[in-house]
């Protein structure tokens, strides 16, 4: 692996595979909605989807005209903490679909008829985000884990904010955000160090060559815990019951996947086990981590009839409850351990998936992904270092998120056993 970063700030990842014919090439930015304001909240989506509408030498139509002709695979995604471009195309194809990638990366026009073209798309995609209750729960969640606070506000914005949202608005949030120093570009596949660095410097010339400016600092934000709800006639209700957990960079997450696999990570979990094969309760239940760069959820997330919620809201109780009174076995601790490693290890053998691990890892540690190291976290992994941090995350101040009909009692007296 090769990583080099220019005085810019600029850094460029380089995996060479030279048993592919593809390359797969990203360009990923710190900048999502933890970065935003009330004011702004929903632009580091709103540009992501402008940077494809049109550059100063392109049409939106001609970009994703050439990239299908060169059968690329392409497409964006936004974050709270980073907003990321990226394509896969044959090793052939590569100059030519990187050139694209930077061309509309550097030179989005932001033409007014395509602001108000786009806009109408992303209220559209607003509206759609209501109709399904778990991303209805996830942003209840944010909101009522962090009152008032960046990590509370939703990635896609609001209906207001992306109505009014104007040119001046876009290019005044990237001179804070998009800069050298807060871009990583990473390449996975059949590319030499050469090749790659080459790319960089005949298509990013104006981000390789720039003066260096200190990308914008996320501070640690106020956790509060609570209740917060959604009620709507759903056919099925989400509830998600979080606790402050880990953070990117903390040297324990091993520790904490570990715990996730146990507890609700795939069908042989707890949760799972007990809730959907001996319980009935749930169609859908599984835990989950997030890690931010400074703060950081593990959450409990169900798929549930309202007639269920009280028994359901019960049995998670039950099983943390059993882990903290009773800790892990050392056959599940051996069992989640493989099962990391396996997750890991086949990580890698997708491009897609490594390139993206890649660019995160730079993105929110400043630390170059090692796979190997990674490994030898998941080894050190041990019982009693589960469950003191099981301990450590289900001793704090849940948060308790509702999406979906009225529940006939309030989940968080359920869970309290009150």
């Amino acid at each position: 692996m090769t990583v080099k970063t220019y005085d810019s700030g600029l850094t460029v990842i380089v995996e060479r595979v030279a048993a592919l014919r593809s390359v797969t090439a990203g360009i990923m930015v710190g900048a999502g909605s933890a970065f935003e304001t009330p004011e702004n909240n929903g632009i580091s989506h709103f540009i992501e989807h402008m940077q494809f509408k049109g550059t100063a030498t392109r049409s939106a139509a001609e970009i994703v005209s050439r990239f299908d002709r060169a059968g690329a695979a392409y497409n964006a995604f936004t974050g709270k903490e980073y907003t990321c471009f990226y394509f896969k195309s044959i090793d052939e194809k590569l100059d030519e679909c990187f050139e694209l990638l930077s061309d509309l990366f550097l030179n989005a026009a932001y033409a007014q008829e395509e602001l108000d073209r786009e806009r109408k798309v992303i209220l559209e995609e607003i509206n759609m985000s209501r109709d399904e209750p778990d991303g209805v729960c996830y942003d209840v969640l944010y909101k009522t884990a962090f009152v008032g606070g960046s990590l509370g506000m939703e990635i896609l914005g609001t209906k207001n904010n992306v109505k009014r949202f104007s040119k001046p608005d876009i290019l005044e949030y990237k001179a804070h955000n998009y800069l050298p120093s807060n871009t990583v570009v990473g390449f996975v596949g059949n590319i030499t160090e050469e090749q790659a660095l080459m790319l960089v410097e005949k298509y990013m010339g104006q981000y390789v060559s720039q003066s260096y400016t200190a990308p914008r600092i996320l501070s640690k934000q106020e956790y509060f815990g609570g209740y917060g709800e959604y009620i709507h006639d759903y056919e099925q209700s989400e509830i998600s019951i979080a606790f402050p957990a880990l953070t990117f960079a903390d040297k324990r997450t091993s520790t904490l996947a570990a715990l996730d696999c146990v507890l609700g990570s795939g069908m042989s979990s707890r949760l799972f086990q007990r809730l959907r094969e001996k319980m009935g309760l749930v169609y859908s239940v599984y835990s989950s981590p997030w890690y931010g760069r400074t703060n950081g959820l593990f959450s409990v997330n169900l798929n549930v009839n309202v007639a269920n919620v009280i028994s359901s809201v019960k049995a998670v109780k039950n099983e943390i409850d059993l882990i903290l009174s009773k800790g892990v076995t050392e056959e599940e601790t051996e069992k989640a351990k493989m099962q990391l490693k396996v997750t890991s290890l086949f990580s890698k053998e997708n491009p897609m998936n490594y390139m993206l691990a890649l660019l995160r890892w730079r993105v929110m540690a400043g630390i170059t992904y090692d796979i190997d190291k990674l490994i030898a976290e998941i080894e050190a992994v041990t019982p009693d270092k589960i469950n003191g941090m099981a301990h450590e995350i289900f001793e704090g101040n849940p948060t308790f998120a509702y999406a979906g009909k009225q529940p006939s009692a309030k989940i968080i007296e359920i869970y309290n056993g009150d």
